[in-house]
């Protein structure tokens, strides 16, 4: 069964059978966000799902069931915002940078949203600002915590609340990051389930499945649950350089068309890596993403 939304009023409804007839390697023949065409009982209380319409985007990842599958996170959304935490729990850089290499895939904007700046006591966030920025992604910090949210970081909710507005955006993180506090700020009236840490100050699951939220005054959110990794499949190693914005200019600059940027010689990703071009967190990610692709 799946929640349509029709005419304004929430219908669920099954899929036709022959929606799971055509092989494929993703695990569900829809997901959240699709578009899809129905047939209405003569009440228009029911019916079912016939035909999934193609989508414009889609985020994917590797399916946590079966791995030689993907799971399709959300479709048809034009930007996946990242949210990390700068600490309890602490900022995860190979999440993120997996995160956007699946946006990168799909051609989805993408942005960092920094939570919890209100602990951030080392100036942590400071560092990784700088380094998503670097790269070419737009990074807010931001604070939800009662007398210490807001302008003070760039005017950070304000503009992030344009965003959404404006978007059908994914929000994506590990579980505890603060994703609902921060929507419910950004959207009051919007009541989210907040969730919280555990003992070891790591995130709880607050939701269980992923829900698709129309916004009071335009633009939708597509909230997930906490995620703990984020593999991609069905992508050759070799296409993995071009999901890394840094990455992506050296490629064909290297001696060998078939490079991996691990150990080749006359390698441009190795030198700009070597000259400082590359942030060496970004290239351990690459490397650990290689990795699981070549192992299948």
């Amino acid at each position: 069964m799946c929640h349509v939304e029709v005419d304004g009023k929430t219908l669920a409804l099954p899929l036709r059978g022959r929606l799971f007839e055509t092989p494929s390697h993703q695990v569900r023949p829809v997901a959240v966000g699709d578009r899809v065409k129905i047939t209405l009982d003569a009440d228009a209380q029911g019916g079912a799902i016939d035909e999934v319409l193609p989508r414009t985007s889609q985020l994917v990842r590797a399916s946590s069931r079966d791995q030689r599958k993907e799971q399709v996170i959300a479709a048809n959304v034009t930007l996946v915002m990242v949210v990390a935490a700068v600490r309890e729990p602490a900022l995860r850089p190979e999440l993120v940078d997996r995160i956007f290499a699946g946006a990168e895939r799909e051609e989805i904007d993408a942005v960092l949203c920094l939570t919890k700046m209100d602990l951030d006591r080392k100036q942590q966030a400071d560092h990784w600002t700088q380094l998503y920025r670097g790269v070419g992604y737009p990074v807010f910090q931001t604070s939800v915590e009662d007398g210490q949210e807001t302008d003070a970081f760039e005017g950070a909710l304000d503009r992030l609340r344009e965003l959404l507005h404006q978007n059908v955006t994914v929000l994506s993180g590990a579980s505890g990051v603060g994703k609902s506090s921060l929507i419910n700020t950004l959207v009051p009236g919007l009541d989210l389930r907040i969730g919280s840490l555990g003992r070891i100050r790591q995130g709880k699951h607050t939701i269980t499945h992923t829900r698709l939220v129309p916004l009071p005054g335009g633009g939708h959110v597509v909230d997930t649950p906490g995620i703990r990794n984020f593999g991609l499949r069905h992508l050759l190693p070799i296409d993995l350089s071009f999901c890394f914005r840094e990455i992506k200019p050296y490629v064909n600059q290297c001696g060998y068309r078939d490079c991996t940027h691990t150990v080749e010689p006359d390698c441009a990703v190795l030198a700009a890596l070597a000259a400082d071009k590359i942030q060496p967190t970004r290239y351990e990610s690459y490397k650990l993403m290689l990795a699981d692709l070549s192992r299948g």
